[in-house]
Formats: structure tokens, C-alpha cells, sequence
């Protein structure tokens, strides 16, 4: 039987979208409780929060048992739908991806919560690049089509997340990484994953 599942984050993308991806891919249905952004309206948050295990969002519910920690909340969907590598091996090296992913992103979020506009625009023009270039040079070396295992995983499916990113940041996939670029438009046609990418709400992160 379908799992019962309830995703709560802000009204944004951020830290929630890979989990909201993976449920997307899944095509399993879910209540995605959207709480105002906390610098709109405090007052949902300021609610919820003392009701949450480590005074975070998200908060992943599945089948009344509650999962905190956007990450482990990805790879727990992720371990559920088939997309977390096939072998101890291939998780690790799906974990790997991931974890280099988030180590980008926690940096530029750190430049993004601190209104430091020169780091972000340096961060944007140095760290992402290099990022990119080790991706791509890793995704070349794995046959070019998937990155880990040469099948589908969300070492893939997180890609999509990581240029909504960039392009919040008025910077597309660049035409120096055409196999990242690729990879981003095969995951974007998923017919899933398209149909939440066209009808998600908007958000300024």
C-alpha cells in the first residue's frame, strides 16, 4: 500500500526540493505543508518549532513516524525508491556525490544568510566553477551518461537541484560542462520530475 507522507518546509525550494524531487521521480503522493517563509510571516514557524526534534525544517512524516534532517530525509527516499546505488559500493559513491553537492551549497547558503553580496559573487565565479569542472571530470570518467554505476540514481537527480541553484543566481549550466548539461536535460525530461518542475510554486531560493 502507497505509504502515508507529509513533507513540511518553508514555501521555498531550498533545503526540501531534493526531497520534493525524489517524491516527484516516485510519483508518490504526498501533503507538502508549506509554512510562510519566516522572514514574511514568523508566526508558523515560531509554532512549529518547539514541536520538532532538533528545531529544524524539514520534517519528513512517513506513516506517523517523523524524520528530521533535510539529508536524511533524501536518503532515506532515496533508499526506498531504488535510487541510492546498488551496492555498498555504489552507495558510497552515490553518497559521495551528494555530500560534495552539499559541502557547495551549504557554503554559498552561508554567503546567501550572511547578505555577503561580494562572497556570493566571488563563491559564484570561483568555488562553483571548480565544483563543476570536478563533477564533470568524475561524470566523464563514469562513461558520461549517469554518475554513479552507469544507472539513474539521485547522484543524478540532484543535479536538477543544483542549477535551480545557480540560476537563482542568474547563472545557467555553462556550456563548459556539456556533459553535466546533458545530464541536467535527460533529468529535467523525466516525465515525473517535468511535470513537478512545470507546477511547482515559485521561490526566491
Amino acid at each position: 500500500k502507497m505509504p502515508n507522507v507529509k513533507l513540511t518546509y518553508f514555501d521555498l525550494r531550498a533545503r526540501a526540493e531534493p526531497c520534493r524531487l525524489l517524491l516527484a521521480y516516485a510519483g508518490t503522493k504526498y501533503e507538502d505543508e508549506r509554512l510562510a517563509a519566516p522572514w514574511d510571516n514568523m508566526a508558523p514557524w515560531a509554532a512549529l518549532k518547539p514541536n520538532t526534534p532538533w528545531g529544524q525544517v524539514p520534517l519528513l512524516a512517513w506513516d506517523g513516524e517523523i524524520i528530521a534532517q533535510s539529508m536524511a530525509c533524501a536518503r532515506f527516499l532515496a533508499r526506498e525508491f531504488n535510487l541510492a546505488g546498488r551496492t555498498s559500493m555504489e552507495m558510497a559513491q552515490v553518497d559521495e556525490i551528494i555530500d560534495v553537492i552539499q559541502d557547495l551549497l551549504n557554503a554559498w547558503y552561508s554567503l546567501y544568510h550572511a547578505k555577503d553580496t561580494a562572497g556570493q559573487q566571488k563563491f559564484l565565479e570561483t568555488n562553483i566553477p571548480t565544483g563543476m569542472a570536478q563533477l564533470e571530470k568524475k561524470l566523464e570518467s563514469r562513461g558520461g551518461q549517469f554518475m554513479v554505476g552507469n544507472a539513474f540514481s539521485w547522484a543524478d537527480l540532484i543535479f536538477l537541484y543544483v542549477t535551480d541553484m545557480k540560476l537563482m543566481a542568474n547563472k545557467a549550466v555553462d556550456a563548459n560542462f556539456p556533459k553535466i548539461k546533458n545530464l541536467v536535460e535527460r533529468v529535467g525530461s523525466i516525465p515525473n520530475v517535468k511535470a513537478w518542475v512545470e507546477s511547482r510554486p515559485a521561490s526566491v531560493l
